[in-house]
């Protein structure tokens, strides 16, 4: 009898997983390693009673495949899906954070053209310190006013990023700096804030560079 057996461990599964694939993995593992572990995280979780930290899980999974570069299209109808799970195992957060990513892909398809749902995430109060999920909405309106055109709203934007994550060990800081310094090009280009943005682009490049020298899979050539 293996000890996982012979302790009963699987309720413990969808936290391990989450901790371990969805906040300290891409450090040194392709986001990709981590999609299915969470996935199965998710399930463990919704069989266990374990609900909330499975949610966690599946929130991290989509996460995940964004960031790993995965097909939009399937990203997209693995949101739908889980939206439509969500209207049996309902959690607010969870549905606003899959709605959060869902217009992130749709604009990244076809700019929401033929993909846009009505349905929009709801974030409360974003100058409210306590609002935790502001850090969601600032990091997906940074992807999507980038990817939009809009580099000035887009450096708004990175700016509350910075702000809220410091320099916090999470994903979407990295991912943040990364923008940061795209963002920092486009402005260049243009002739504007040359000084403040050579020094944003500088930073950015040094923070790739550290997070290559750790996972050179997530972050080479970046």
């Amino acid at each position: 009898m293996s000890l996982q057996e012979r302790f009963d461990v699987s309720a413990q599964i969808p936290e391990l997983y989450f901790n371990f694939y969805g906040r300290i993995a891409w450090r040194f593992e392709p986001f990709q390693a981590g999609i299915e572990p969470l996935r199965q995280g998710f399930e463990v979780g919704l069989s266990s009673g374990n609900k909330d930290m499975g949610l966690h899980c599946l929130i991290h999974t989509v996460k995940n495949a964004l960031f790993s570069g995965a097909s939009l299209k399937s990203t997209l109808k693995e949101i739908d899906y889980n939206l439509h799970l969500l209207k049996t195992y309902k959690s607010e957060v969870t549905n606003n954070f899959m709605l959060n990513f869902r217009e992130t892909v749709s604009l990244l398809i076809d700019n929401g053209e033929a993909t846009s749902i009505p349905e929009k995430a709801v974030f409360g109060d974003l100058n409210d310190p306590g609002n935790k999920p502001r850090e969601a909405f600032f990091h997906h309106a940074v992807i999507r006013a980038y990817w939009s055109g809009y580099t000035e709203r887009c450096g708004y934007c990175i700016q509350k990023c910075m702000n809220l994550f410091g320099q916090g060990a999470q994903p979407i800081a990295c991912v943040a700096k990364f923008f940061f310094g795209l963002n920092a090009i486009d402005l260049l280009r243009k002739n504007r804030h040359v000084s403040k943005n050579k020094e944003g682009l500088r930073k950015a490049i040094a923070s790739m560079k550290d997070a290559a020298a750790n996972s050179e899979w997530n972050f080479m050539n970046k």
